[in-house]
């Protein structure tokens, strides 16, 4: 499935919280939801030290922050991964395993090139099911040449599988704030 559209409209907020709500629901077959997300930044930082794992925490505040509105609690995501509900992935870790009997959420997968997409939908595992998230006007891949967004060519060969769904969101959607729709509403009129 994917969720594509404007920012905003709670494409990740949404696509946590029914994996959230399946996964705790010992009718279903899903044990754990699973985050797969890029390591690309909107500015690069330089060298940061600490482990990959450390590294990777900045990439998981997104999950925190909707998982502390969810349960009402700052700790609930992280209580999440230790009662192994919940893992997040780097697409820099993905390769040589199989994700069985999870919810597999593609995060931020416009800013993700075709490979990586590729990499991380040839992981599906038994009894799993994979969302992509994104929108093509917020690619972050623009330091240099060689790192394309696949997001469009994924999506064109995703859309000849039967068992592709799609939710495009439009501005009209915008949840976040007027402040937000009336911004993205105004960068659309303009063309950026």
């Amino acid at each position: 499935m994917g969720l594509l559209g404007s920012p905003g409209v709670g494409k990740t907020f949404l696509a946590l919280y029914r994996a959230i709500e399946e996964v705790l629901d010992r009718s279903n077959p899903f044990e754990h939801v699973v985050v797969v997300r890029s390591a690309v930044q909107v500015r690069d930082q330089g060298y940061v030290p600490g482990t990959l794992e450390e590294k990777m925490e900045i990439y998981e505040v997104p999950y925190k922050e909707i998982c502390e509105t969810l349960f009402g609690r700052k700790d609930a995501w992280d209580r999440l991964k230790e009662q192994g509900h919940a893992r997040f992935i780097s697409t820099t870790a993905i390769r040589g395993i199989s994700i069985d009997n999870s919810i597999i959420i593609v995060d931020e997968c416009q800013s993700m090139t075709f490979h990586e997409l590729n990499s991380v939908i040839s992981r599906v595992g038994h009894r799993s099911k994979i969302i992509f998230i994104g929108d093509l006007k917020q690619n972050d891949l623009i330091k240099s040449r060689n790192d394309v967004s696949g997001l469009q060519s994924f999506l064109d060969v995703a859309r000849h599988m039967d068992d592709f769904s799609e939710i495009q969101f439009t501005p009209d959607d915008i949840v976040r704030s007027s402040l937000v729709k009336s911004w993205i509403v105004a960068c659309d009129r303009l063309g950026f």
